[in-house]
């Protein structure tokens, strides 16, 4: 029994397996999710809840969409504050589109992030909280955002 005509087989499967899986990993590369300026506000020993800033940044050619938000010091959440007749209120935002050769900015009396059920011992002055951003199409990014006072 000649066994040559398996063990082709068996490589041309594999080739054709990494050759496309490259392909896939190429067209992957049209996204590139980047972050800058994060931070998270001290909240007062009272507060249960604070909040948190940054930029993200599509610099890709093809849409991603921010899934999820994960961090083990907090629930958090992603919120836009919306001002109707002089009275704001925080809306939840359960994923948003980030468009190529765009960014979205996470700021006070915007787009921002809301954390509750603090682990006060995470929450301290000058220590960095963990945070994940899940995406649709780039996967999971990790953030380290330092705790400060708002006015630094």
């Amino acid at each position: 029994m000649n066994k040559s005509p398996i063990v082709i087989r068996v490589f041309l499967l594999l080739f054709i397996l990494i050759l496309s899986s490259s392909f896939s990993f190429a067209k992957d590369n049209n996204v590139d999710i980047q972050t800058e300026s994060f931070w998270v506000a001290l909240p007062p020993a009272v507060a249960k809840n604070t909040a948190g800033y940054g930029v993200i940044k599509n610099t890709g050619n093809e849409v991603d969409t921010l899934i999820g938000i994960h961090c083990d010091a907090a629930t958090v959440m992603l919120h836009k504050t919306e001002i109707k007749s002089g009275v704001a209120r925080m809306i939840h935002i359960p994923k948003i589109i980030i468009e190529p050769h765009s960014k979205l900015v996470l700021e006070p009396m915007s787009y921002h992030l809301m954390f509750s059920k603090l682990s006060k011992r995470f929450f301290t002055e000058g220590n960095k909280i963990s945070l994940q951003l899940e995406f649709e199409k780039s996967g999971i990014t990790e953030v380290k955002l330092p705790v400060r006072t708002a006015w630094q």
